[in-house]
């Protein structure tokens, strides 16, 4: 099942328990610390095991610690 839907992705809350988010080319518009913040978000609403999608010109320098690892090129996996 999949729902679409409009998402400020820094105003809005987020909801729990994603198998996968995909938010390709939209981080590399955001500032430096927008965009921790945002991991940080897509981390918390992703389940354990789940997966964040990037773009390919995207990448998370400290990406533990905003609670991920890296699984694949531009993917990323809750522990």
């Amino acid at each position: 099942m999949i729902t679409w839907r409009r998402h400020d992705l820094l105003r809005d809350t987020y909801e729990r328990s994603f198998d996968i988010i995909c938010c390709r080319n939209v981080v590399i518009y955001f500032t430096e610390a927008a965009k921790t913040e945002l991991y940080k978000r897509f981390c918390d609403s992703l389940r354990p095991g789940g997966l964040l999608f990037l773009g390919a010109t995207e990448s998370i320098p400290n990406v533990r610690s905003v609670g991920l690892l890296p699984s694949g090129l531009t993917f990323y996996r809750r522990p």
